[in-house]
């Protein structure tokens, strides 16, 4: 049994007989980041190159995901917590809901592709400018009304801590905006609620790191300390490739992730 399962002929449970490869040939792109990543078990990396062959993200039913996967539904149900703990996926429900506010049910998941890496805090700067740009998020955040000014300041530093870990303003302003309840009883007491069930690190997408681009962030040259603003990861120079100060000599900027 233990030699099947290492050969990933059958399921962790020992019962639950897998098909022999999961349908179709390896795709460039997700697929193929998908197939290069070391998943928790056999199973895990069958679902997960699954789930990759429709797309970086989307929506997909567990049905459809084990037929591709070439597992059955149970396997699905039972490996997807293992593969959102490690950072692999994440998963966001899709309620259905009735014209008067009534939960019907749910449509399938939206899921996510994730990378493993978190980002990088903000340094230089970006750090100064973190207060500045969370004031600009609570000013975006719909529900977030008829506060007193020490709440407000209270809401500014909340989100600034997050910024300075790392988390990408558009994230961080889908997470407080995504409520449907534009009346919030206590705003700044539901706003500590939504952040205390982020994450403290923001785990880049897999598609950010395997495509090189991210959300636009502002971070400093490490030839001449300008500010600038990028899509690229890492620590680029103000002229992608080169530093526009130093000219085209200087040294291109190589991506770093810090695993730890």
């Amino acid at each position: 049994m233990a030699h099947l399962f290492a050969h990933a002929r059958i399921d962790a449970d020992r019962r639950t007989p897998l098909a022999n490869g999961i349908g179709q040939p390896l795709l460039p792109g997700a697929q193929a980041w998908a197939a290069a990543v070391i998943a928790p078990d056999p199973t895990c990396a069958r679902c997960l190159i699954a789930l990759a062959a429709f797309g970086w993200a989307g929506q997909v039913d567990e049905m459809a995901l084990a037929e591709m996967a070439g597992v059955s539904v149970r396997s699905v149900q039972r490996h997807r917590p293992h593969l959102v703990r490690a950072e692999l996926v994440a998963f966001t429900p899709v309620p259905v809901k009735s014209d008067n506010g009534r939960n019907l049910g749910s449509k399938p998941h939206r899921y996510t592709l994730l990378s493993q890496f978190p980002a990088p805090r903000l340094t230089g700067a970006a750090w100064d400018q973190a207060p500045a740009q969370a004031a600009s998020i609570i000013d975006r955040v719909r529900w977030f009304t008829t506060t007193s000014r020490d709440e407000r300041s209270l809401a500014i530093r909340s989100v600034t801590w997050f910024l300075r870990n790392g988390w990408p303003e558009r994230a961080l302003l889908i997470a407080l905006d995504h409520t449907e309840d534009r009346q919030a009883y206590a705003p700044g007491g539901y706003l500590a609620k939504i952040l205390r069930k982020l994450p403290v690190e923001y785990i880049l997408p897999a598609e950010e790191v395997v495509t090189q681009r991210t959300a636009p962030h502002v971070v400093d040259c490490p030839i001449c300390k300008t500010p600038f603003r990028t899509t690229l990861t890492g620590h680029p120079l103000c002229g992608g490739g080169f530093c526009l100060e130093a000219g085209a000599d200087s040294l291109p900027a190589a991506p770093i992730f810090k695993i730890a």
